[in-house]
């Protein structure tokens, strides 16, 4: 691969194409400027796994932060605790590192992931019996693809509908770049969230106590993300 580079130019343009700044930075520069978060301490992992017990930490062998080399820990919760938490980080305004399967029933010219888009039981004259437990142990449903979680869609009683990521396709793919929802495709096909810690409820954090379990680095849901 070489040698890393000590230097690159950073260009920013507006909505119009029209160019804002151009600097050259170091890597450590370019942290400074436009993160300057704690990458250590400031972030938690949130995963729901349906075939793994809740309320416990994994670590996955050899998938690792960029930043320290270390290996990915997550705490493995119900749908319901990480909607809270994802609902709490964007009413703040913060969006989130979020992956899922991303191909199961994604109609990618109108950008919607819904369960209903095709009636796959109806086609092949059979039904498709397997929950998300099922699919995940099976290895036919894992977590493929990361985006960026920046809006959900709230009903009068304050419960989801419907969310809204941002992905990493042009602007020309699916709803202007992003990708619309349903609260029910959530359920089934959402697999990861990277939330801030100050949107972690105590309960949670105090799982980061635990001794976590290892898993080996093939394990399912751990598959390359594009």
């Amino acid at each position: 691969m070489g040698v890393p580079p000590t230097e690159f130019e950073w260009a920013r343009y507006d909505k119009q194409g029209n160019l804002v700044s151009k600097k050259s930075y170091t890597p450590k520069e370019f942290y400074n400027e436009y993160i300057g978060e704690d990458l250590e301490k400031n972030y938690i992992m949130i995963m729901n796994d349906p075939s793994r017990e809740y309320g416990k930490v994994y670590e996955i062998a050899y998938d690792r932060h960029v930043y320290d080399g270390e290996n990915w820990l997550y705490i493995n919760l119900p749908i319901e605790r990480i909607k809270e938490m994802a609902i709490a980080s964007i009413k703040d305004n913060v969006a989130m590192y979020f992956s899922c399967d991303v191909g199961k029933f994604m109609n990618s010219s109108k950008g919607t992931l819904d369960v209903a888009n095709f009636d796959y039981a109806s086609l092949f004259r059979t039904s498709f019996p397997m929950d998300k437990k099922q699919r995940i142990q099976t290895y036919s449903s894992l977590s493929s693809h990361a985006m960026t979680l920046i809006a959900v869609d709230l009903d009068n009683d304050g419960k989801p509908t419907k969310w809204m990521v941002e992905n990493s396709w042009g602007a020309s793919s699916g709803y202007k770049g992003n990708l619309i929802m349903t609260d029910e495709w959530f359920n089934e096909y959402m697999f990861r969230l990277v939330v801030e810690r100050k949107y972690v409820p105590a309960d949670v954090l105090e799982m980061l106590n635990q001794k976590p379990i290892l898993l080996p680095a093939w394990d399912p849901m751990f598959a390359p993300e594009e």
